[in-house]
């Protein structure tokens, strides 16, 4: 809710071609300092606490949410086949 706020705060801008707020949530998950489940949250957080910049935060952190999705996706195939070697 912190980069929420401040990306606000400074127009959310982008850097590089990337939107400021999605580089910081990259970074925080390459970094392990959030999770995909922390990014769950924050994203389904419909308090009126938070409203302030939600929308426009939300619609710049479409394309990594997807990439997010796909990464889970292919984490639970990669199980599935472990799963698989492992019974045979």
């Amino acid at each position: 809710w912190g980069i929420q706020k401040y990306c606000d705060s400074q127009g959310f801008p982008k850097v590089k071609d990337e939107y400021l707020i999605q580089a910081m949530f990259r970074a925080m998950y390459k970094y392990d300092l959030a999770d995909d489940e922390t990014f769950a949250e924050w994203k389904e957080d419909e308090s009126g606490e938070h409203e302030v910049g939600k929308v426009k935060a939300i619609i710049q952190t479409m394309e990594w949410f997807a990439w997010l999705d796909e990464s889970d996706e292919e984490d639970d195939d990669e199980g599935e086949l472990e799963e698989y070697d492992d019974e045979y």
